[in-house]
């Protein structure tokens, strides 16, 4: 009994000592756990537009050297991929050697500068941080601000007046409205060129009592800096009836004119002609040749001749 009783005392002493050693391990992992866990690395996609010849600068996040640890720039720019980074203990690397590099501001911000932003220069640029306890990344899609090229025209289609106004190869895509619209529905496409520009081209249908005088659509981009109005110009309005009734008196007038013209030239002509014929009948024959005397024309054989017949008289005379 007496041994039954120190066995059961041995068993009992030994699981306490278990349970509490499980219990020392089990929260010192937790502790180790906790200390070793961060944050998943969360990634922001955004686009920018810049002006062409203009300092860029690109920024990762607002944390500032004091918290970070490293930072990686990834550039792919239309084909060329290279990468600049730098990190609390060690220098920064370059591959791109392009003239960009890595700055910090004031506060110890850092950032990517871009000097004399250019067409080659866009692309995708994918920023990787870390700092104590998490860390972050930016995808960012960098182009250059292109203006659209505005125009408009006033369509007939189906019977039907209807208002056009075009904003072709934009970067970003334009904002295209007008001005009057007469609660008619309006309705407006955007696509995508294949140079990455957009054209956004707007459209609605002109009532019928409505002229399309003083229409205009207004354009909004950020390259302007400002809202553009556009007025159908007069030769793309539709033609009143006046200016139909003005058409018709021109032509005719041309008409007449040149009718005119013709006929007063045409009896000018025949006067012209019969003029001539007088003239040329009044005027006096001309003189027929005078036939020249023999001894003007001949003067040598006349003489002759006529030594010729004193020098027979004289041998008759002899003879006799």
């Amino acid at each position: 009994m007496a041994n039954l009783w120190i066995l059961t005392s041995v068993c009992l002493l030994a699981l306490s000592v278990t349970c509490k050693a499980t219990n020392g391990n089990s929260s010192t992992s937790v502790a180790q756990s906790s200390q070793t866990t961060t944050k998943p690395l969360f990634t922001e996609y955004r686009s920018e537009y810049h002006g062409l010849g203009k300092s860029v600068n690109l920024t990762c996040m607002n944390k500032t050297w004091s918290d970070m640890l490293y930072i990686i720039w990834k550039l792919n720019m239309r084909g060329t991929n290279c990468r600049i980074t730098a990190g609390i203990d060690e220098a920064a690397h370059d591959t791109c050697k392009d003239g960009k590099v890595l700055r910090n501001t004031t506060t110890g911000q850092s950032y990517l500068h871009v000097p004399n932003f250019k067409n080659e220069d866009e692309g995708i640029y994918s920023c990787e941080t870390a700092f104590l306890g998490s860390s972050y990344a930016v995808q960012i899609n960098v182009s250059a601000f292109v203006p659209p090229q505005i125009s408009t025209r006033l369509d007939i289609r189906d019977g039907k007046r209807e208002a056009v106004c075009s904003a072709a190869g934009g970067k970003p895509a334009a904002s295209v409205s007008w001005r009057n619209t007469w609660n008619c529905n309006v309705t407006q496409s955007s696509r995508q060129n294949s140079d990455g520009s957009f054209t956004v081209e707007s459209r609605f249908i002109l009532p019928d009592p409505v002229d399309a005088d003083n229409l205009s659509c207004i354009i909004t981009h950020p390259s302007w800096g400002e809202r553009l109005g556009i007025l159908l110009t007069s030769d793309q309005r539709e033609p009143r009836l006046f200016q139909w009734i003005i058409v018709a008196l021109g032509s005719i007038s041309f008409a007449v004119a040149v009718l005119a013209g013709l006929y007063i030239t045409r009896k000018h002509l025949g006067k012209l002609r019969n003029c001539c014929k007088s003239k040329i009948s009044a005027s006096p024959p001309p003189k027929t040749p005078q036939p020249q005397d023999v001894e003007e024309v001949e003067p040598y054989a006349s003489y002759v001749q006529r030594v010729n017949s004193i020098y027979n008289s004289s041998a008759e005379l002899c003879n006799a």
